[in-house]
């Protein structure tokens, strides 16, 4: 008995199977119209907006339906598909086609892809349609969404402005797509028209200066590689700024010139200690230390002659501290000095209470025997002599 209850669904599944597949070659069967002819593959331009009416196929009475058999009926308004397959059915006398003829629609002329809706540029690098970016067949710019002029590909982009692209694909020109262009171009920095350092150290391209948040420096108004920042600057060159807004540089660059001066040398002070009767004529110049410029003045106690020299000259010059400064040649360095401190030791004469000194021959007294009150007595057989005599030298 469940057996018999099971079995029953399925005889009752299978009898209907069975009926339509009888009802759906009858109603086939009573089709009599030939199979509608025509190119199975068809074309059209996609701004035409094609109709179910544009499709052709030849035969009486032409009806499309989205299935070989059976399946929904087109209205003739309803605008084709890309890559959709379309079913040509001859309805004329009452009847319809033994079989339907197959079309598949082609649809080209679709907006070209890859294109920037808005798109930035750097200005500096003059820009021009070429540059703008769209993919696709014969890809053509224009300066209006309808009609307007074609545009070069050399034609400068102009900032703000809106540049519409269409491509043409089998014949087909689509409509066009816009793209929207802004310049970028920072503003130019401000500079000094000269700048001066004084050297050494020897100043860099750090060592510039300019407004702005990010700048770079190079050595042209046209170079397009920036200086590195510890690049030497070179006395008397142009160096041009730029300021940076990624990643563009400002367009219009602004100047500076670089004047480069040299830090004077007066040397290394010292000073010149002599005895009274033993000193001659000094040039100061010779006892500074270094390398001092010949550039400087003296200045002290008493007029020096023979200018950088400085020449010290005893009884006509005055002992003390003597100062010899140099200029840096364009003013733009601090002065440099050193000194030279003259002292002159004076020794008085020794004295003696008796300028005659009587002596036994018969003692041989010496030099040592001689009288006289000072410290470190030394004797001379001269008053202009030079050579000392000595302590145990007979006295004659």
């Amino acid at each position: 008995m469940e057996i018999e209850k099971l079995l029953f669904p399925r005889k009752v599944a299978l009898l209907a199977f069975l009926f339509l597949a009888f009802n759906y070659q009858s109603i086939f069967a009573q089709c009599t119209n030939p199979t509608p002819t025509g190119n199975i593959s068809q074309v059209f331009c996609k701004t035409d907006n094609s109709t179910i009416a544009n499709l052709s196929a030849t035969g009486v009475t032409i009806v499309w339906y989205d299935a070989p058999s059976g399946g929904e009926l087109y209205g003739n308004t309803e605008v084709l598909v890309n890559g959709v397959t379309y079913y040509a059915d001859d309805i004329s006398g009452s009847s319809c086609s033994t079989s339907r003829l197959a079309v598949t629609v082609t649809i080209y002329g679709d907006f070209p892809t890859n294109v920037d809706v808005s798109v930035g540029k750097c200005a500096i690098d003059n820009p021009t349609v070429g540059n703008l970016s769209a993919t696709g067949q014969n890809i053509a710019w224009y300066d209006a969404q309808i009609g307007g002029n074609l545009l070069p590909l050399s034609t400068l982009l102009v900032n703000g402005r809106t540049y519409w692209v269409q491509q043409t694909e089998n014949g087909c020109t689509s409509n066009r797509f816009p793209t929207m262009v802004s310049l970028i171009d920072p503003l130019t920095p401000t500079t000094a028209p000269i700048q001066s350092f004084c050297y050494p150290p020897n100043p860099t391209v750090a060592s510039l200066r300019a407004s702005g948040s990010t700048i770079l420096w190079y050595d042209s108004e046209t170079s397009t590689t920036p200086l590195k920042t510890t690049t030497p600057l070179v006395n008397g060159e142009d160096y041009w700024v730029a300021e940076v807004t990624f990643p563009c540089v400002s367009s219009v660059r602004a100047k500076t010139t670089v004047i480069l001066d040299a830090a004077p040398d007066a040397g290394e002070s010292s000073s010149l200690q002599e005895c009274e009767v033993s000193f001659v004529t000094t040039n100061l110049f010779d006892l500074l230390g270094g390398t001092p410029d010949t550039t400087g003045i003296w200045t002290g106690p008493s007029t020096l002659s023979n200018g950088y020299l400085g020449t010290f000259e005893p009884g006509i010059n005055t002992i003390g501290t003597y100062t010899y400064t140099v200029s840096s040649t364009l003013g733009i360095c601090p002065s440099d000095s050193a000194t030279i401190s003259v002292t002159i030791t004076i020794v008085p004469p020794p004295t003696t209470a008796n300028v005659i000194q009587v002596f036994c021959e018969i003692e041989n007294a010496t030099i040592a025997d001689l009288s006289a009150n000072g410290n470190n007595i030394v004797w001379y057989d001269t008053e202009t002599s030079t050579i000392e005599l000595s302590p145990s030298e007979v006295i004659v």
